[in-house]
């Protein structure tokens, strides 16, 4: 190799090099640091476990992927107290694309946290949901028309909040918990007793009901006949009056005129 061609292989490799980490930087910016400023941290609680919840869950609104799940934790933890159920509420820190909801260019921080204050008073709210036989959990966001009320917190949130809702499996699975515990408090033995009391009731009822009939019986055959006598007068009546529908527009004996002289 000359040395007038090392100039030249020295320039062909280092335009590859370029090349190379440029397509790097935009594979990299593709892949995550682009949308970067375009995130923002809501905060949320829930009552209840999030078991199949994780860091990296999805999380949507009305189905549609807008961010994902940051990190869990319980504030008990850091106040020392898993007694109180204040402490026992688990702490959930979302991660959302504001291009993903609409928002463009990157707005104040006051303006996030009002907007999402306008939201939540309009119904805004936060449920856990099971993505089916995986185990996996999801955050939904949807907006309700009666949202429960948020809780009174003990701690100061850091973040825009949404308040929690149940989803809707829990508020079956609660409806089928009060009506076991329920069924749990009745006392069928005294339920029944009261069943036999009112069959034995209603069949002293029913003895005494055939008694009076059958003590009756000539006087209501009596009425019966004297009904079918009625009827019978009825229905000749109305036979003449068919035939002859002047009866009803003078008496049956006509007065004589009085004589007048003329």
């Amino acid at each position: 190799m000359s040395n007038e061609n090392k100039p030249r292989y020295a320039r062909i490799g280092f335009i590859v090099l370029a090349g190379a980490v440029a397509i790097a930087a935009t594979l990299v910016y593709l892949g995550g640091f682009s949308g970067k400023d375009t995130q923002v941290i809501i905060e949320s609680y829930y009552d209840k476990p999030v078991s199949g919840l994780s860091a990296g869950s999805a999380v949507n609104f009305r189905g549609v992927k807008i961010g994902e799940v940051k990190y869990i934790r319980l504030e008990g933890l850091q106040a020392g107290d898993l007694t109180t159920a204040d402490a026992q509420r688990v702490r959930i820190f979302m991660s959302f694309d504001l291009h993903k909801i609409g928002v463009r260019g990157r707005p104040p921080p006051e303006e996030v946290e009002q907007a999402i204050g306008e939201y939540v008073a309009r119904g805004l709210r936060a449920s856990v949901v099971s993505s089916g036989i995986t185990g996996l959990s999801r955050i939904e966001l949807n907006m309700l028309d009666d949202p429960p009320p948020p809780a009174e917190l003990t701690w100061t949130p850091r973040h825009p909040l949404i308040p929690p809702a149940p989803s809707l499996m829990e508020g079956f699975a609660d409806a089928a918990t009060k009506a076991m515990n329920q069924l749990n408090k009745m006392d069928f033995v005294s339920v029944w007793s009261n069943v036999q009391d009112v069959a034995a009731s209603a069949a002293r009822l029913a003895r005494n009901v055939d008694a009076l009939v059958e003590g009756q019986r000539a006087t209501v055959g009596s009425i019966v006949r004297s009904v079918d006598a009625a009827a019978e007068k009825i229905e000749e009546l109305a036979r003449k009056l068919e035939e002859n529908p002047s009866l009803l527009l003078r008496p049956a004996d006509p007065e004589p005129l009085p004589e007048t002289s003329l």
